[in-house]
C-alpha cells in the first residue's frame, strides 16, 4: 500500500500529491537467504565457526542471528548441517586417537641448491590414548561409564545405635 502525501511547492505555492516510497534499506537478511549467502554461511559453520563468529561475519549481533534462525528454517538448517560436518571430523579424529594409528613421517634435508628433499620416509605408530578412550566411553555409554554414581537412600528415618563394649566405660 502506498501512502499519498500532499506536498507544498514553496516557490510556486502549489499543492502536489505524490506517492511516497518506503524509506530505509532492504532488510539485511534477504541477501543471506539467497543461494550464495546460505552457501557462505554453511561454509563458515563447516569451518568450525560458532554463532557469534558467523554473526560477526554477517555484520549483525549474535542474538539477531538466532532470531533469524528461528524465523528462517533454511538458515538454521544450513548452520546445523555445516556444524554436523565439523562434528563428524572431530569425532573421527577422537576415535583415531582413542584406537591408536600409524602414519608416515618424512625426513627432509637440503640438497646442493638448498631445496628441501625427502631423504627418508619412516612409518611411526601413535599409541592409543586412554584419555580419548575414557571420553569416548563416557559420551557413548554414559550409563556404564559416567563418574556420577546414583545412590539410593532407603532409610526408614530411625537410627539405632548399639554401644556394645563401650557400655562398661559409661558408668
Amino acid at each position: 500500500m502506498r501512502l499519498k502525501k500532499r506536498l507544498v511547492d514553496v516557490e510556486k505555492g502549489e499543492l502536489h500529491s505524490v506517492n511516497k516510497k518506503k524509506v530505509g534499506r532492504k532488510p539485511q537478511y534477504t541477501e543471506w537467504l539467497t543461494e550464495e549467502g546460505l552457501e557462505l554461511v554453511k561454509k563458515w559453520a563447516e569451518d568450525g565457526l560458532i554463532g557469534k563468529q558467523i554473526a560477526h561475519n554477517i555484520g549483525i549481533n549474535h542474538t539477531t542471528l538466532y532470531d533469524w534462525m528461528n524465523k528462517f528454517p533454511e538458515l538454521a538448517e544450513v548452520i546445523r548441517s555445516g556444524r554436523k560436518v565439523m562434528d563428524e571430523q572431530v569425532e573421527n579424529t577422537l576415535l583415531k586417537r582413542a584406537m591408536g594409528y600409524q602414519y608416515e613421517e618424512d625426513v627432509l634435508e637440503p640438497d646442493e641448491d638448498g631445496n628441501l628433499v625427502v631423504v627418508k620416509r619412516t612409518v611411526k605408530t601413535e599409541a592409543p590414548n586412554t584419555a580419548a578412550q575414557i571420553f569416548w566411553m563416557k559420551n557413548r555409554r554414559p550409563e556404564e561409564w559416567r563418574d556420577k554414581v546414583d545412590i539410593s537412600n532407603e532409610h526408614s528415618g530411625t537410627i539405632r545405635i548399639e554401644l556394645g563394649e563401650q557400655e562398661k566405660w559409661s558408668e
